[in-house]
């Protein structure tokens, strides 16, 4: 997600992010017709990455809130996609992004950095 959205102080990640989904849509180019390949844009979910966030309740009640579908994500969703992008239903899918996020439009959490 950070790759398609801004967010105050994730501006290395984001950049890192849009990067890999380019290159993803370059590699599909390059790679066709005999392989496919897609990404999957992450939301928040519940993994060790956000382990020391979660715990804290007003974080974790700010990041439920600001994801439409109001739940953290569990790496079993994301694992669901991962099945669809390399099942059969997915042979006319390729050079995608699938975001799987909860239906999030921008960032679930502001980091609170100093103005320049």
């Amino acid at each position: 997600m950070a790759g398609r959205t801004a967010a105050r102080g994730l501006t290395q990640y984001g950049v890192a992010k849009a990067g890999l989904s380019h290159l993803t849509r370059y590699l599909a180019t390059d790679l066709n017709p005999k392989v496919r390949v897609n990404g999957i844009a992450v939301g928040s979910t519940a993994t060790s990455a956000l382990e020391t966030v979660l715990v804290m309740p007003e974080i974790r009640d700010t990041m439920i809130a600001n994801t439409p579908l109001r739940f953290i994500g569990e790496p079993e969703d994301i694992a669901l996609g991962v099945l669809y992008l390399s099942s059969p239903a997915a042979r006319y899918v390729t050079g995608k992004i699938i975001e799987i996020d909860g239906g999030t439009e921008s960032s679930t959490l502001d980091i609170p950095i100093p103005d320049f």
